[in-house]
């Protein structure tokens, strides 16, 4: 499970004018959420937690980046090109504009991007994405999207790192408008087995986010650890205790401390469970004092694969995160569920749905954070593979979200088609 703790955003999906879910700190990979027009920031996770977490995954992992292909047209040497583009069109009814402005409007995004494998331990992706709108209460959109991920091992250590820069101008379900952030996360991992049973995850994580429309921007640093024990191939176990750091400008800084513990276990060949759970405390050091916060925290998926052409998943996900408002936090818990199923052989199938509490907390006394949100979403998408390389989707997506602050609440209906391919 993703350990770093990030600021969550509601971004809106492409089909919400682009809002979703994001993939919270805690939130499984694996809940099929909603794609968003900018891609989402890979997850900032160890690389031997990936490892350790696909082992108890019942649908197996994914491939890695710089996995070899049968046809590889710009290879040289250790050096591989590999260039994709993905294209969007979504017509979207009853999106905010801002706050109680619902507008349609028709969405076009267009992502060419180009993966670099730099040898066997160095892999580096740039996209680019375009988005029109038809409506002229959106702005055009250029985002951009960098990832470099490096791999090595030093004697009985394996070292990971992480760098991804997303600088985007999306619609946001929290502030209920196109919104401009600018995001620059940094991860450092260590996976070190000390004998057959116990091993240990360390890892840094930085967090530079940056808004603009008078946003709170924020500088984070943490750092999660955790002490593993396997007593048998398909069982572990993990304590780790957390630290993080969050500097503000213009709200109050803060510190937080975590202790949690996590199971992973492959009960059989179609079922498995990844668990994790514990508490966190956030202290604010500045402003008029308004205490300090402690919330359970928590996360799992479920997997269930009971025929070789069916997926079923479950997720639950509780995570306290700074909010794009000045001295607002919030404690945001979630679940979903999604279906996938492969039909005639050439067609798969994806149902999901999912719920969203997010509640605001105010981190000094004089700040009036008195809002919550009721988030419901729905997704029914087919999808076509064409040419080995090749994707081709349609798509349907509802959403809605009961916010006890005026404006903020919508409903919206999104349909679309999507087409990408990639060398």
């Amino acid at each position: 499970m993703n350990a770093v703790r990030v600021r969550k955003n509601f971004v809106l999906p492409p089909l919400f004018g682009l809002f979703v879910l994001g993939h919270a700190a805690r939130a499984q990979q694996e809940a099929a959420q909603p794609e968003t027009v900018q891609p989402l920031t890979p997850p900032v996770e160890s690389i031997s937690e990936l490892h350790m977490t696909n082992d108890f995954q019942v649908f197996g992992p994914k491939p890695q980046a710089t996995a070899s292909m049968p046809y590889e047209p710009f290879r040289w040497d250790q050096f591989v090109l590999r260039p994709h583009m993905d294209y969007q069109l979504i017509a979207a009814r009853g999106i905010l504009a801002a706050p109680s402005n619902h507008v349609d409007t028709i969405i076009q995004s267009i992502s060419p991007g180009i993966l670099l494998n730099l040898g066997p331990h160095w892999a580096l992706d740039y996209t680019a994405t375009i988005g029109i709108y038809s409506n002229t209460n959106f702005g055009r959109e250029l985002d951009n999207s960098i990832t470099l991920t490096g791999q090595t091992i030093y004697t009985d250590w394996i070292f990971g790192f992480q760098q991804t820069i997303d600088l985007s101008k999306s619609p946001q379900i929290e502030t209920a408008s196109q919104t401009s952030e600018d995001n620059y996360d940094t991860a450092v991992t260590g996976h070190h087995e000390n004998s057959e049973y116990i091993s240990e995850d360390l890892a840094v994580y930085q967090n530079i986010q940056e808004t603009g429309g008078g946003y709170e921007d924020m500088r984070s640093w943490s750092t999660l650890d955790w002490l593993n024990y396997q007593p048998q191939s398909h069982f572990n176990i993990g304590i780790g205790p957390g630290l993080g750091y969050d500097n503000a400008d213009f709200g109050p800084d803060s510190v937080y401390e975590q202790a949690e513990a996590r199971a992973n276990w492959r009960a059989t060949k179609k079922l498995s469970f990844q668990i994790s759970g514990g508490i966190e405390e956030t202290e604010f050091l500045s402003g008029q004092g308004a205490g300090d916060l402690f919330s359970p925290i928590y996360g799992g998926t479920i997997q269930y694969q009971p025929f070789a052409e069916t997926q079923i998943s479950v997720y639950f996900n509780r995570v306290v995160s700074p909010t794009f408002f000045v001295g607002e936090y919030s404690e945001d818990t979630s679940i979903g569920c999604s279906f996938g199923q492969r039909l005639l052989g050439q067609i798969f199938l994806n149902l999901s749905g999912s719920y969203n509490n997010q509640q605001y907390i105010a981190s000094a006394t004089d700040i009036a954070a008195a809002r919550t949100d009721k988030f419901y979403a729905l997704s029914v998408r087919l999808s076509h593979s064409f040419l080995q390389r090749g994707q081709a989707s349609i798509f349907y997506q509802y959403g809605s979200d009961n916010s006890t602050s005026a404006g903020y609440s919508f409903s919206s209906n999104q349909y679309g088609i999507e087409v990408s391919y990639s060398f």
